[in-house]
This record gives C-alpha cells, structure tokens and sequence, in this order.
C-alpha cells in the first residue's frame, strides 16, 4: 500500500444543494462517492442541501464522506465569485491537492491557486458565468498544465472547440456513469416479457425535451401496454404539454435515488424519449446531454428503448439498444412491437445492455478524472 501521504485528496465543489432532488446533486453525490473509494477523505463543498436527510437515505450512498456546506446569501454573479472564492480557500485549509468543480469560477480561482484543477463541462460556459466566459481565452487560466477541462459529449467537446478554440488535445470527453452495485440486488431478475401487455418505464422531468410529449401520443396509440411515469406528477405533465393523458398511464411522481434501480428493475422496458431541443434552466442541452438515467437503464438489465440522436449513440447502438425517432410516436411502437415478436431477441439485448455498462462507472469517472492531475491515488 502507497503512503497516503502521497496520494492526491480531493475537494469536489458545487454550487449546488446536496442532498436534493436534484439529477445535478445525484451527479455530485455519486462522483464524489466513487473519489471516497479511489482518494483518501474526500470532501464535497456545497451551497446547500437538506441536511434533515442522510446521503444514504438519499442515494443510497454507502461509502461516506465529508461534507461542508456555504450558503450563498444572494445568487447574483458577484456572490457566485466570492462563493467560489471562498470554497477554494476552504479546500485548501482541508488540505486538498486537488479540485474537482463543475463551476468556471471554481475552476479559476483552483488554477490561480496552484491547485490541480478539473472543470467537469455539462453545458456552454457562457451560460454558466455570463460575459466572464472569457477566461477560456485567457491564456494563463486556459493554457495552465493545472487546467483539465473535461466534457459530459463529444457533442459538447466539438462545440468548444468551434465556439471557442479550445484544443482538442487539452480536455477529454467522460460521459456520464452509473454504479453497477445499486442495481446489483434487483437486477438479477429478468425482465418479465411473457403476455400481451409491458410494463413500459420512464423516469424523468415532465419536460417536453424529455419527450413527455411523446409518451402522451405513445401511450395513446398503444393502449395494450402500462406506462409508469417516475419523477413527475400527472398535473405537471399535462400543464407541460397542455393534454391529458390516457389510461394506461400511471404517475407515480418523485423518488428519491435510492429507490431508482429496485423500481427500473420492475419495468419490462424502460424508454429514453429524448428530444433534438432539450432546454435545462434556459439552455438548450439536447446536442450535449449525456442522461444519467440511460446509464442506470443500462445497468438494469431491462430492454431499452431510446431516441435515435447523434448525442445518445456516442454510448449506445442498435446492438443493445432499441432505437427511434424522437419525433414519431409510430417508430417507437414499431419498436414496442418488436420486443413482442422476438422477446429473445430482446432480453439478448438487455444482456448486452448491462454488460455495456460496465465502462461507464463512477469510479471509472472518477479514476479517469484523477489521472488527468498526475497524482497518485488507490487504484
């Protein structure tokens, strides 16, 4: 065993709320999990969160770690720096070697510092920190060998470098993850495709760009099968897409990510209807997204079906995936209609699915993240 001594200590900071209900504090929950079980003591610095609840009772975290919390007394851009500011500093008197943010103006000030820096990109920096997306171009932030800058897509690598110049060889792309012991306990049991009718799972926003809409005109034409909606309410959908719903859909509104993987495990299939436009707090991320859940369908082990889009395929293909297009409700049941002709066919997919899965994990992620800064860790 290495001296600890010489093993990089990570502070991931977020200006997020965590716990929350949020997919942003599922993502920073179970990186910074997967750093607990590669670096010594990690520490997540964030915003907020309701302490009332456990990480465990949360998201089913298991392995623990430190948490301290800085509430930002507004939310304007100039306590957003000093926020920054001030969380850096904390992660130095915590003794990090390393940082870990998905903030620009975390990322800065980690650099400014000396720290090694890792910038974990979702979405277009100018959204992000507004005319201050200039420090990309500042060539002794941007061009430091403490600067790692990396990508949810490819999408989102390609659209940097177009927008912004940012060298290919200066960032890397690290989809999405999943943790494969979550789903452990539950996926061992098949997925139950024998009858005429599915159990047909989506678990997500009620977000037009999440294809709520296309849920609503799916479960309309295809009345044979059950439709389990997690994450939403029927009021929130049908405000979103102005319609009711029929029947053969049943909300079952927001659970708490612990309970995800024994709840997918009950689908038969579970369907990822994305759209070409997904807009998230004001940006459009449908080009970038890397969906958390299609990594959690994929470790399931249940047969899936998702939007046919350039983003999604940089994970998935037809060899393990059911695909369609995002905009015709009748592709996606000539796909539902498959799975009934060849359920052998389908479950060999689902398989495969999970088998997929299996290099996309946090810890995975998070080895990957650690090695761009050159230090030592527990592999």
């Amino acid at each position: 065993m290495e001296n600890t001594m010489e093993k990089v200590k990570v502070a991931y900071i977020a200006r997020a709320s965590v716990p929350s209900t949020s997919t942003n504090s599922i993502h920073i929950a179970k990186i910074t999990e997967a750093f607990a079980q590669i670096s010594p003591e990690p520490v997540l610095i964030v915003s907020g969160g309701d302490e009332s609840m456990s990480l465990l009772e949360c998201y089913g975290i298991k392995d623990g770690y430190g948490i301290k919390r800085f509430r930002m007394p507004k939310k304007d851009r100039l306590h957003q720096i000093l926020w920054a500011k001030k969380a850096v500093k904390e992660a130095g008197r915590l003794g990090a070697t390393c940082i870990v943010t998905r903030d620009p103006f975390t990322a800065f000030f980690g650099v400014m510092k000396g720290y090694e820096t890792v910038l974990d990109l979702h979405g277009d920096l100018a959204h992000l920190c507004g005319r201050f997306y200039r420090m990309i171009r500042w060539k002794f932030f941007a061009a430091s060998p403490k600067f790692h800058p990396v990508f949810i897509s490819k999408g989102l690598q390609d659209y940097y470098l177009k927008k912004y110049g940012l060298p290919r060889e200066k960032s890397v792309v690290l989809p999405d993850a999943c943790n494969l012991d979550d789903f452990e306990e539950y996926a061992i049991k098949e997925p139950a495709l024998s009858g005429d009718s599915l159990h047909i799972g989506y678990f997500g926003k009620a977000l037009v760009g999440k294809g709520i809409e296309l849920i609503r005109r799916l479960a309309e034409l295809d009345s044979d099968d059950l439709f389990d909606i997690y994450g939403a309410t029927q009021q929130e959908a049908e405000k979103e897409t102005g319609k009711a719903f029929s029947g053969n859909v049943v909300f079952h509104g927001r659970i708490n990510n612990k309970e995800v993987p024994e709840r997918m495990c009950d689908m038969d299939v579970l369907i990822l209807p994305n759209q070409d436009k997904l807009r998230n707090e004001g940006e459009d991320i449908g080009k970038f997204t890397s969906p958390l859940k299609m990594f959690e369908y994929m470790a399931s082990g249940r047969v899936i079906v998702a939007s046919d889009l350039e983003v999604l395929r940089e994970v998935i293909d037809d060899s393990f995936v059911y695909l369609a297009d995002a905009g015709d409700e009748n592709s996606w049941m000539k796909a539902i209609n498959e799975i009934k002709k060849d359920r052998q066919l389908a479950k060999e997919k689902a398989v495969k699915a999970k088998e997929e899965a299996r290099k996309y994990t946090w810890r995975a992620r998070a080895g990957a993240m650690l090695s761009l800064t050159g230090q030592n860790y527990d592999r």
